[in-house]
């Protein structure tokens, strides 16, 4: 068993993307044997009303509901994101995904707090995203800088009820915040942007398998390149099963 933990569907402003719908995206997870996904809208990065966007993706993917898990995209920044929440959970959405860098603000700001103690109030999983790619590649127009993620083990002591994962993040990040991995158990990072040869194994050496989980940033990324770092990393069959499905399994 397999569980994508960042995914997104959906229209991506800068390029197109191969399986951003829903049916070709199973397919894609078929062809990788990737059982379920978590599955955020790529419109809630840009839209100044996000409703919109968590509105299609559950629309779009109920043929799919044993395999994509609805995370909706919420800005806490806006005014009226708790009317946001509410119309998610609502709607079924089992998980929050968040962009402070698109959304304006930073981890150590009220509003995010707020949000916060809802998400925990309502047992949901908080997805925090660190860049959606590499800050070389963005247009010239739409330069925006990385999350600065030293204050997520602060959230996480804060909120221990609620299970935070920190995607998109890159290993001189995770390396930054290393302490903070190993000791809060609802704290987690996902593999997709990790660096290196065995960069898996080494992190399992840092932070233990219980505060890693698989993700692929597909469809911008290849899904294959997580599989492949799993695969040429040298992992006990525990911290395998760990990484690829028992920690999300945890708090799904």
């Amino acid at each position: 068993m397999i569980i994508d933990c960042n995914a997104h569907l959906g229209h991506w402003p800068f390029r197109y993307l191969e399986n951003s719908q829903p049916d070709n995206f199973v397919a894609l997870m078929d062809r990788c044997g990737v059982t379920q996904a978590c599955v955020a809208p790529f419109q809630g990065l840009l839209y100044g009303d996000v409703r919109p966007a968590n509105d299609w993706l559950i629309e779009a993917i109920a043929p799919h509901s044993d395999r994509l898990m609805p995370h909706a995209a919420i800005n806490p920044n806006s005014p009226d994101w708790q009317r946001d929440l509410e119309e998610a959970i609502a709607g079924g959405f089992v998980g929050l995904r968040l962009y402070p860098n698109y959304h304006g603000y930073e981890l150590g700001d009220g509003c995010l707090a707020d949000l916060m103690a809802a998400a925990q109030a309502h047992s949901l999983t908080v997805s925090i995203h660190a860049r959606m790619y590499d800050e070389r590649l963005h247009h010239a127009r739409c330069l925006v800088p990385p999350v600065t993620v030293t204050e997520a083990g602060t959230i996480a002591r804060r909120f221990p009820e609620v299970a935070i994962v920190l995607c998109n993040i890159k290993t001189a990040e995770i390396n930054a915040i290393a302490e903070d991995l190993g000791s809060l158990p609802n704290l987690y990072v996902e593999i997709s942007n990790l660096e290196g040869i065995g960069a898996v194994e080494k992190l399992v050496a840092e932070i233990g398998a219980g505060s890693i989980v698989f993700g692929t940033h597909a469809p911008y990324q290849y899904m294959e390149a997580s599989l492949l770092k799993m695969r040429e990393s040298v992992l006990a069959a525990e911290d395998s099963a760990a990484i690829l499905y028992k920690n999300a399994q945890a708090w799904i």
